[in-house]
């Protein structure tokens, strides 16, 4: 009984070393985190750069037509090389690039596709096109639901249900530290 507690005890210090290892020391909490609705705010600071790195994430279950688990993914808006991007991490594989789409809709109003990167890690998809970056965070932030499909013809259709009240908000920050492109957001208004 003894060693079944020494071994759990071991689990749970090398899990904190690793937690610990696999944190980004490259940046800083600026402020203390905010929420906005189920959006989650972190305030960092770029340590080599000395910029804000802000994110907005919210966190969402999701259902694979090909795997019976349900598992949690992560939406979140961030800076990528001093321009917004929109990041989804999934905690199972969901597709790749040559065959998969990403299709979402908010609330009640029709949706499609929108263009997207799969990762080779075939279980993160990053919207980085500055027009589908801008009608993505357009589209989002006047919302209370999200629904998003990645479909592959290997992976199957993993769907997430993201509550996001409270989008604008939360993405105000980050936009505040990495504005869309005047061209990008002309380019969505005009649609």
């Amino acid at each position: 009984m003894r060693s079944g507690a020494g071994l759990v005890i071991a689990l749970v210090v090398a899990a904190t070393a690793v937690a610990c290892v696999a944190q980004d020391r490259s940046y800083v909490r600026a402020r203390p985190s905010e929420t906005s609705g189920a959006w989650r705010v972190e305030h960092r600071v770029d340590r080599i750069t000395a910029r804000p790195a802000p994110i907005a994430s919210v966190v969402a279950m999701v259902t694979n037509s090909k795997n019976a688990a349900i598992r949690p993914a992560t939406l979140e808006l961030t800076c990528f090389e001093s321009r917004p991007i929109v990041r989804i991490a999934y905690d199972l594989r969901v597709g790749a690039d040559r065959s998969s789409t990403l299709a979402y809709r908010v609330d009640d109003r029709p949706g499609g596709e929108i263009e997207a990167t799969f990762l080779p890690d075939q279980r993160t998809v990053v919207i980085d096109e500055p027009a589908a970056v801008t009608r993505f965070i357009a589209d989002i932030s006047a919302g209370t639901l999200l629904l998003l499909r990645a479909a592959s013809l290997f992976a199957g259709n993993t769907v997430a249900e993201f509550r996001i009240a409270g989008a604008a908000t939360a993405i105000a920050p980050v936009l505040e530290a990495c504005p869309l492109p005047a061209a990008a957001g002309r380019s969505a208004a005009a649609r």
